[in-house]
């Protein structure tokens, strides 16, 4: 009964591209509850929505899996920087409001992983594109490396216009502080009384009056 199963579903499904070992599941499936041979017709036609969910889905794993081959070996071109999530789509539903079997929910979460996985790689690539953006753009402000190293760690951006606008906020953030610390080292120097001019090679008083009472001994 099984052989005759699967010639008739090779016959009427040949069209789907489903594998021989798909066809032998759902064939060993329907031997089990099919008896008569002419109750076979009618089983290979029952299954017909089961076979086109599994198309559907065979369809999405090879296109992920090609994605997953092509961004780990980085053959994939590069992404924009907004990172576009990757769809997924739901599997059409069989009709007649019968459960989706269960093979079909198993292969439904591998698929749901595969793009979880694949749109993590996609964000990660992102981001080492989007932080090698920002260094050039804060080198060409002639931001100094010490200054902004601590400030961008851990930074994400959606696309080019927030890594200007940051970029621009570190180097006024930069001009700030050089600004304080100048004046700070302004405030801390001391100033000449007025009508005084200061000079390095001054004699302090104190000095002074050691010298002219030593010349007064003698």
């Amino acid at each position: 009964m099984f052989d005759k199963i699967l010639a008739q579903l090779k016959t009427k499904y040949k069209d789907l591209g489903l594998s021989e070992t798909i066809l032998k599941g759902i064939a060993n499936k329907l031997a089990r509850s099919v008896e008569k041979e002419e109750d076979i017709e009618t089983a290979v036609a029952g299954v017909e929505d089961d076979l086109k969910i599994f198309q559907s889905l065979a369809d999405q794993n090879r296109t992920l899996a090609s994605k997953v081959a092509e961004l780990e070996k980085g053959k994939a071109p590069d992404p924009n920087p907004t990172p576009e999530p990757t769809p997924n789509p739901e599997p059409p539903k069989p009709t007649g409001g019968e459960d989706v079997p269960e093979w079909a929910k198993t292969l439904t979460e591998k698929l749901d992983k595969q793009a979880e996985y694949i749109t993590g790689l996609q964000t990660e690539k992102v981001n080492k594109t989007n932080a090698e953006k920002l260094v050039s753009e804060l080198k060409k402000l002639e931001v100094s490396e010490h200054f902004y190293k601590l400030h961008i760690q851990g930074k994400t951006f959606a696309n080019d216009e927030e890594i200007n606008a940051f970029a621009t906020s570190i180097k006024e953030a930069e001009d700030s502080y050089l600004q304080d610390t100048s004046n700070t080292k302004l405030q801390k120097s001391p100033e000449p009384l007025f009508g005084q001019t200061s000079s390095n090679t001054e004699v302090s008083p104190a000095v002074k009056a050691r010298v002219d009472a030593k010349n007064q001994q003698q």
